[in-house]
């Protein structure tokens, strides 16, 4: 298995993306990344509290569902010991067990999978453009005014939840766990092959970033 991650800050002030990848012996390894909810308190507090939750609770041998729980639980904790009322991070992970994987997110960050080079599964974000786009056509001035709005994430609630997808695996997939900085501002085609042929250059490019961009590429 090949493992490769990069994080960059873009034009912001902070980098406000977190992403881990940890193998657990035994064919199982954990990838995922989080974004910090712009507009709302300590984001890059958020994602790293979230991402660290799911961690700890995988390596406790936890589900999916129990690590939400107690990613939500260190959210609120985290959000009364600093006095802030709204703070979250989506998150987008993956659990691969030998060649069976287990993908969870919340949010508009997003799990690619490849396979033979072409796509063969992609997320689908909660967020207000994607909910609206199921019941009609957008005009663009409406998906440029709606585009960072999410309808999930991890955010301290008792509703907070994440999808859950499981798919077989074959050797020679691919898979992409990316924030939303990189699949809007980064052609995947490029960013992929870049990758494959080892000239991957975003980090020269950092500057004509607006957002923060991170992802984590596995090569089964």
């Amino acid at each position: 298995m090949k493992v490769f991650s990069y994080s960059n800050i873009g034009r912001r002030d902070v980098n406000q993306d977190y992403l881990v990848s940890r193998e657990m012996g035994d064919g199982l390894s954990i990838h995922l990344v989080a974004d910090g909810i712009g507009g709302y308190d300590c984001g890059d507090v958020a994602s790293k509290v979230v991402a660290d939750s799911f961690m700890d609770s995988f390596s406790q041998g936890l589900s999916i569902e129990e690590a939400t729980q107690e990613a939500t639980k260190n959210i609120q904790l985290i959000r009364q010991n600093l006095g802030i009322s709204k703070m979250g991070s989506t998150v987008a992970g993956v659990l691969i067990n030998d060649l069976n994987a287990d993908i969870f997110w919340a949010g508009d960050s997003r799990v690619y999978i490849f396979r033979d080079k072409e796509l063969l599964y992609k997320t689908e974000d909660h967020s207000v453009v994607n909910e609206l786009s199921k019941v009609r056509q957008l005009s663009f001035e409406e998906k440029e005014r709606y585009n960072h709005i999410i309808t999930r994430s991890i955010m301290g609630n008792e509703t907070d939840e994440v999808d859950i997808y499981s798919i077989a695996l074959k050797y020679g997939d691919e898979i992409l766990i990316c924030t939303d900085g990189i699949y809007r501002e980064c052609p995947l085609d490029y960013l992929m092959e870049s990758i494959r042929e080892d000239y991957f250059d975003l980090d020269k490019q950092n500057d004509r970033f607006v957002d923060n961009h991170s992802l984590i590429y596995i090569s089964l």
